[in-house]
């Protein structure tokens, strides 16, 4: 069980990451609603914290599609792969 300490309140949180990792997550996290708390002072600690997470499901969405131009592109190299296979197995079959 590992701890955040988010504007002075302490979250418990049970996670495969390791303590480095989420004292790393606290940190980036405390960052990101400093500033967040600098650029819009009319907003209160919710707000903050709901623009925060707009701002990550966004990332994710982006991470999403990269993934899956990635996969995309493996895809065609494995069927030019299997092609390539078929010719060379059809030249040795030749000889």
């Amino acid at each position: 069980m590992e701890i955040l300490d988010i504007f002075g309140k302490k979250y418990r949180v049970q996670s495969g990451l390791n303590s480095d990792e989420i004292s790393r997550i606290n940190r980036e996290i405390v960052k990101r609603l400093r500033t967040l708390a600098l650029e819009y002072p009319s907003l209160d600690r919710m707000d903050a914290l709901v623009l925060y997470i707009v701002e990550l499901n966004e990332k994710i969405t982006d991470m999403e599609k990269k993934v899956s131009r990635e996969k995309d592109k493996l895809e065609r190299v494995k069927k030019r792969i299997i092609a390539l296979e078929g010719k060379i197995r059809e030249v040795i079959k030749k000889v």
